[in-house]
């Protein structure tokens, strides 16, 4: 059953000089670009705890004293909340100005992401780490409990799932020093403490490693412990290095895009989805960047709607991320001052980010990957399921859905054959009928609206222009397998 798609969702509200990188004119048209034509509805809210303020860790390990530790107002001049020694920042500002500015565009399926960092983080906390493991461990669990509680003490809001991790083990090392089981013990603390507070359905979704195969090997240690296990609610991967071959646009057009997936990538993904299918669990993969090719490229779009088909085939991944949900040029520039910040068509090389801002010429971008994103998310509602689907041709991908609610077939066809190609479907257990909408990209042309044709009985028969990605949706009703 599908979840959905999305990003780490940035406000671009900054402490500091920057402020407000995006006029309220210029927030209103992005946030219509990612949330009300892209249509992601998820994301991972990307809240931050700031270095100078040393965690106090409560003296038990189920915090009962939470409850009245009374919450301080979030300052409109730092925009920061500061709570027990802990300042968690940038609340505010994504509540305001994405969150509720997304919502009625759908943007309602976002979780929490307050990621324990010992790495970038606090130097206190890594002191902890070192010296006191105990304390360690009820500080990050902690920092996870005390920002669901303000969200839901000030906001009203409980969101179903929380992120606690970015790549903890591998890739950034976020958490520098621990190892596996590390992992699993902050994972049960976590569960612990916000079941302590009353969020009796919240799970994580966990490990988010930086690699299908680490994440896979965290995700077998913590499954494996009995006490940590209950609190998962999703597996989380990555699918890096940069230069592999799912992060590379260039690999992926080269290898499935050819008609030649990697067995190895096959293999690991079939291997993370047994696992997530033993324990009944949705896998997301939830960030992947660096695709090699200029995120405005028809290759960004094809390449990543390759990948999505991929991870979806055979990982069986419920929910799709790409890197940041927004990134502007004010941000890039400060953000890469003394490191390209400055370069011509620098804010270009963040090619896997949803929506691109230049805020000197007033431009909102929807790149490859949003374009990519969009030709499942534009038709392929969350609780959708996925039908399992083949092709004869090994340069025609396709990806079917049932939407049962809307009682519609959705299928997404890319041609990577450089010829035209006529393609007839025949559908088991689902019969389409009466006239179908979609929409089409080429090269040059985007979500091209068009109408297929009607189909015959159980049969589509369509055409596909060369190198193409096509969304297609009809009425559809169930009919007995034969």
């Amino acid at each position: 059953m599908m979840e959905g798609f999305g990003a780490t969702t940035h406000s671009l509200v900054h402490e500091g000089s920057l402020g407000d990188t995006l006029t309220p004119e210029l927030r209103a048209r992005t946030i219509k670009a990612i949330y009300g034509e892209v249509k992601i509805n998820g994301g991972n809210l990307d809240l931050q705890f700031l270095k100078d303020a040393p965690p106090q860790p409560a003296s038990s390990p189920h915090h009962p004293e939470l409850a009245t530790r009374p919450a301080h107002p979030e300052a409109a001049t730092r925009r920061a909340q500061l709570w027990n020694g802990y300042r968690i920042f940038g609340s505010e500002a994504m509540k305001t100005k994405v969150v509720d500015l997304g919502r009625p565009y759908g943007f309602t399926e976002f979780c929490l992401a307050p990621k324990i960092n010992t790495r970038f983080g606090w130097a206190p906390l890594q002191q902890l780490q070192r010296q006191d493991r105990a304390r360690f461990l009820e500080a990050a669990a902690e920092q996870v409990v005390m920002c669901a509680k303000f969200w839901r003490d000030q906001y009203k809001i409980t969101t179903r799932f929380i992120m606690p991790f970015n790549e903890p083990t591998s890739g950034n090392g976020e958490l520098s020093g621990g190892g596996v089981r590390d992992v699993v013990d902050i994972t049960k603390a976590i569960g612990k403490g916000l079941r302590a507070e009353g969020f009796k359905d919240v799970l994580l979704v966990v490990p988010c490693e930086e690699t299908v195969a680490q994440s896979l090997k965290v995700a077998q240690a913590i499954l494996a412990d009995e006490d940590a296990r209950p609190f998962v609610g999703a597996i989380g991967y990555h699918c890096y290095p940069y230069g592999s071959p799912y992060a590379s646009v260039r690999r992926v057009l080269h290898g499935p895009g050819m008609g030649k997936p990697d067995p190895k990538e096959i293999e690991v993904r079939q291997r993370l989805a047994d696992l997530a299918a033993k324990h009944k669990l949705p896998l997301w993969m939830t960030e992947v960047s660096h695709s090699e090719v200029s995120p405005l490229s028809f290759d960004a779009l094809r390449g990543r709607a390759i990948h999505i088909h991929d991870e979806l085939k055979y990982a069986s991944a419920s929910a799709f991320y790409g890197m940041n949900s927004i990134w502007d040029l004010t941000t890039h520039r400060d953000h890469f001052k003394g490191r390209g910040g400055d370069a011509k068509d620098a804010l270009l090389s963040e090619q896997d980010t949803i929506v691109l801002i230049d805020n000197e010429k007033g431009e909102v971008y929807i790149t490859g990957m949003g374009r990519a994103i969009g030709h499942y998310a534009r038709w392929i509602p969350r609780g959708a399921v996925r039908l399992e689907a083949e092709s004869a041709n090994p340069l025609v991908l396709v990806s079917a859905f049932h939407d049962q609610q809307a009682k519609r077939l959705v299928l997404v066809l890319i041609n990577s054959d450089k010829d035209t190609r006529d393609v007839s479907i025949a559908c088991k257990g689902l019969e389409p009928a009466g006239k179908g909408s979609g929409e089409q990209s080429t090269e040059g042309s985007y979500w091209k609206e068009l109408t297929p044709p009607e189909p015959a009985g159980r049969k589509l028969t369509l055409r596909l222009p060369a190198l193409s990605v096509t969304s297609f949706a009809f009425p559809a009703k169930e009919v007995a397998k034969e």
